[in-house]
């Protein structure tokens, strides 16, 4: 084998890589890009879970078990609502993820021994409902909040107890210590998905995530054209550029509303995933949210000349955030700011958030409208930048 043949071929071959200053970028940079999204989605911990307080007791107690719950690194009491309509609302337009509801006479319960008593047979007056349309965060939120009330509550009848010590016979005060060591148990209710199904969360998240491969495909479309020399062609024809590009992205968008039909059949067919919201809106939104995507794909077609390094720019920024970023595993919240930042240019995020809140809560525009937004925002940005640098390109 001639070694000056085996330079001269890898001479040419990195010649033909850096032509393309956005492929060698790629090659350097995508891998370390990889890195940092899974250490960011996969290395995440669920902390500070907007938590709303809903007291009726307005008891000194009351108000030192919120301070107890507040001082979790799971919770984070975000502020109070009158009553229990009014958290509910905060839960649905996503502010807040858990309500503690304290109910009137919890102080006496935890503060006498007929209180006692009482909490032993009925139950402790409290009550905790969370959002259950992430199951992750819901379940560590829902131990957290329950573990934290019940070692509160333990430690202020343990100190009733003791108050009452002296008062009363060694067999009686034998049977309350023996009472303390059993936990108090206090159950939550769980929102949108009682029984916390993985796979009702998974699915309409997912819905969303496989929804990009349009804007995947359409990311070598310009590409392609050049590649095969066609691109002349298209150039010289009298159309505007808008109407070839918006020509080159409406099949797209048909297919991916069929793939949305298709979807949501399987979903409540086959997984049996509820729907909650309104169908019409949802097909609209869903159209809004390809149309995004295959804006954003259809820019890097234009800005990239390989259809390889096309292919590569479309994956790190549809598939792998789509992925790890979506909040499909994690929620957003809990991400680094730096990273929130990142997700509001990934219409997977807003795709993920539209999907969820119409199948398991059923809301609408008001609660859905800054996603909305976004989506609006990235398509016609996505599109007209696009339609900017082709004339660019063919001038």
């Amino acid at each position: 084998m001639n070694q000056r043949h085996v330079w001269a071929m890898a001479r040419k071959e990195w010649l033909h890589m850096t032509r393309d200053p956005m492929t060698i970028f790629l090659l350097a940079i995508g891998p370390v890009l990889m890195l940092v999204l899974v250490a960011y989605s996969m290395a995440t911990d669920v902390e500070n879970v907007p938590t709303v307080i809903v007291d009726h007791d307005n008891s000194a107690v009351s108000t030192a078990l919120e301070a107890s719950l507040d001082d979790t690194v799971v919770l984070d009491v975000t502020g109070h609502a009158d009553d229990q309509d009014d958290a509910e609302s905060e839960l649905e337009r996503r502010d807040a993820k858990v309500i503690v509801i304290i109910e009137d006479g919890f102080e006496d319960q935890v503060t006498s021994l007929a209180g006692m008593n009482d909490m032993l047979t009925a139950g402790p007056r409290l009550r905790f409902i969370v959002d259950g349309t992430d199951p992750i965060s819901a379940e560590t939120a829902m131990e957290a909040v329950v573990e934290e009330s019940e070692r509160y509550i333990t430690a202020q009848l343990q100190q009733t107890v003791d108050n009452e010590a002296e008062n009363l016979d060694e067999t009686t005060l034998a049977m309350y210590r023996e009472q303390l060591e059993n936990p108090v148990i206090i159950e939550a209710e769980n929102r949108y998905n009682k029984d916390l199904k993985a796979v009702w969360d998974l699915v309409p998240a997912l819905i969303a995530v496989v929804l990009v491969l349009p804007g995947m495909s359409i990311s070598t479309v310009i590409a392609r054209e050049r590649s095969e020399g066609t691109l002349e062609a298209l150039v010289a024809t009298p159309i505007s550029k808008h109407a070839i590009l918006l020509g080159k992205t409406l099949p797209y968008v048909f297919v991916a509303m069929i793939n949305v039909v298709l979807m949501y059949i399987v979903a409540r067919l086959v997984f049996g995933v509820p729907f909650r919201g309104n169908l019409a809106l949802y097909l609209a939104l869903s159209s809004l949210y390809a149309f995004a995507t295959l804006a954003v794909g259809l820019l890097f077609s234009i800005l990239i000349r390989s259809i390889e390094a096309a292919l590569w720019a479309s994956m790190l920024f549809f598939l792998f955030p789509g992925m790890l970023l979506s909040g499909m595993f994690f929620p957003v919240e809990v991400f680094p700011f730096i990273v929130k930042l990142e997700t509001l240019e990934l219409p997977v995020v807003s795709g993920v958030l539209i999907n969820r809140g119409m199948f398991l809560q059923g809301v609408g525009v008001r609660v859905l409208w800054w996603n909305i937004l976004l989506l609006l925002v990235i398509a016609i940005e996505g599109f007209e930048i696009a339609s900017r640098i082709f004339k660019k390109r063919i001038a």
